[in-house]
């Protein structure tokens, strides 16, 4: 008879499909190294590559998750680890911890309340703005100062309004009860927001400071093919 061995990840993970967060079957790993060399650098930059597909033995359904990290990222906790399968993501360092939390709340019960996720969601959005430095007493106003500090741009704005109106209305009993695909949409509005405000500009840093070593390099390259130039002057 045969014997089903699966190994177990090394911490617990929140599975999006229900909620629920425990050590997940690890049904494939697949993981490289990239090395590249500027042709005027000696030196290299590495980055690492990882694919992690987890198995929820509460749900029994797949949890693709994404890791990367690169020789620009100066501690551990600057890497970046998504769950690209199903939408939505909570385990990323680039988030605040009131942010990524408010988040996953809503996210463990998207499945099993539509109701409790949208007001879940549309507290997660308030405190996004409060982290970026809304001072409004309503939520309306937050998004509007926001939005007025340049943060938001006009469609993310207009997305922050359709979750503040779900929410509302859940929370005050009136007739605009969400769906499972007006859930599904709120849930990607809410990560769009997200990666537009803590996401990009963070990778955008990585990556000016990747360049910028890499012009570091080059210079010191540069320096010491002349100071091993036989004929220098000094």
């Amino acid at each position: 008879m045969a014997t089903d061995k699966r190994t177990l990840t090394e911490k617990t993970h929140l599975c999006l499909h229900c909620g629920n967060e425990t050590l997940m079957n690890l049904a494939g790993d697949y993981a490289w190294n990239d090395s590249h060399f500027h042709d005027d650098s000696p030196y290299s930059f590495d980055s690492y590559y990882r694919y992690r597909l987890l198995l929820c033995p509460v749900c029994i359904k797949a949890n693709l998750l994404y890791y990367y990290h690169d020789d620009s990222m100066t501690c551990p906790k600057e890497a970046i680890e998504e769950t690209l399968y199903p939408s939505g993501t909570t385990e990323s360092a680039l988030l605040p911890k009131t942010v990524q939390d408010a988040f996953a709340s809503a996210l463990k019960v998207r499945n099993a309340d539509l109701g409790a996720c949208s007001i879940m969601l549309r507290r997660a959005l308030e405190i996004i703005l409060i982290d970026q430095g809304a001072t409004a007493w309503r939520l309306e106003g937050k998004i509007k100062e926001v939005a007025e500090m340049g943060r938001l741009p006009e469609s993310l704005k207009e997305a922050s309004l359709f979750a503040k109106a779900f929410g509302d209305s859940v929370a005050h009993g009136k007739e605009l009860i969400p769906d499972k695909n007006d859930i599904n949409s709120l849930v990607e509005f809410i990560q769009y927001i997200i990666d537009y405000l803590y996401i990009i500009p963070a990778k955008i840093e990585q990556f000016q400071a990747k360049i910028n070593r890499t012009e570091k390099d080059v210079t010191v390259a540069d320096y010491d093919v002349i100071t091993d130039d036989d004929d220098h002057p000094f």
